[in-house]
C-alpha cells in the first residue's frame, strides 16, 4: 500500500514551455500486488491539479488571445510495472530498483476559468459553440454536442524505488499520461462569432470564448483556429511515494 505527492502540469493548446513552467499539486493512493521481484500490478487513485494561461506562456500570439484555465483531474489507473533489478522489501541485496510502467484508466475533469472574480465551469458554456449546430450560421462549423467530462487515460511511468527498512520504502516517479480528449483546457476547435454565442447562449460564453477584449485587442474572426495543438491533451506528474509492504508467507527474501 502506498501514497504519493508531488507536482503536475499539462501539454495542450496553451503553450507551457519550461521557461514559464506552470504547475499544480498532485497526490495519489495505491495498492500494488507483486507477482515476483520484477513484476507487479498497481491500482491507483489520483488527483492532479493543472492550470495554464496564455499570458504566462511567453508566446506573443497567444498572449493576445488571453485564454486561461484550471482543472482538477481525478483518475483511476491500473498499471503493470517492471523492476529492472529484483526488488524485495526487507532484503539486504535486493533493496533498490529502477522501474517502468504502462497503464490504462479513466479520468474525470472539469475545466474552469476565472470570470469577474469567480471560477466558472467552461463545458456547460460551449465556448466553441458546441451543441449549436442547428442554429443559423453554425451548421457544420461547430461540434454537435458538448464534450464529455470523462476520458480514457494511458500513463507511461519511469521511476526508482528504495527499501528503507523492513516493510518501508520510498521512491520517486515521473508519469506522462496520454488522454483520449482534447478538452482538458476547454480548447480544441475554432473561434465562433461572439455575437452568435451571445444570441444563442449568453454573454459569459462569448466573453470566455476569446478574452482578447481584456487586454485591448480585437477578438478573432469566426473560423480562426483557437488552439495550437494538433493532438489530444496530456498531463504529467513528478511525485515522491511512500509504500508499506505486506509480505506473503510464500515470499522468499
Amino acid at each position: 500500500m502506498g501514497v504519493s505527492s508531488g507536482i503536475a502540469s499539462y501539454v495542450g493548446d496553451i503553450p507551457n514551455p519550461v521557461g514559464t513552467f506552470q504547475w499544480g499539486a498532485a497526490g495519489a493512493a495505491y495498492a500494488k500486488y507483486n507477482f515476483n521481484p520484477h513484476w507487479g500490478l498497481k491500482l491507483q487513485w489520483g488527483v492532479h491539479r493543472i492550470h495554464a494561461a496564455d499570458s504566462l506562456s511567453g508566446v506573443a500570439s497567444r498572449d493576445t488571445i488571453n485564454l486561461s484555465f484550471r482543472n482538477n483531474i481525478q483518475s483511476a489507473i491500473l498499471n503493470v510495472e517492471f523492476n529492472f533489478w529484483p526488488f524485495v522489501p526487507g532484503s539486504r541485496k535486493k533493496k533498490s530498483a529502477p522501474y517502468v510502467g504502462l497503464g490504462i484508466g479513466r479520468i474525470s475533469f472539469d475545466p474552469q476559468a476565472r470570470y469577474r472574480g469567480e471560477w466558472v465551469s467552461l463545458q456547460p458554456l460551449g465556448t466553441e459553440g458546441q451543441g449549436l449546430e442547428d442554429k443559423p450560421g453554425l451548421k457544420g462549423v461547430v461540434e454537435p454536442e458538448r464534450y464529455a467530462l470523462s476520458a480514457w487515460a494511458f500513463p507511461v511511468t519511469l521511476g526508482f524505488r528504495h527499501n528503507l527498512r523492513d516493510k518501508h520504502s520510498l521512491g520517486v516517479e515521473f508519469v506522462y499520461c496520454y488522454t483520449s480528449t482534447d478538452y482538458l483546457d476547454d480548447i480544441k476547435g475554432k473561434f465562433v462569432d461572439p455575437s452568435l454565442l451571445r444570441l444563442h447562449r449568453n454573454g459569459m460564453a462569448a466573453d470566455l470564448s476569446d478574452r482578447s477584449w481584456e487586454n485591448g485587442h480585437t477578438v478573432r474572426s469566426s473560423g480562426t483556429q483557437r488552439g495550437v495543438n494538433a493532438y489530444n491533451d496530456a498531463y504529467w506528474s513528478l511525485m515522491v511515494n511512500y509504500s508499506y509492504s505486506i509480505p506473503s508467507r510464500r515470499c522468499r527474501m
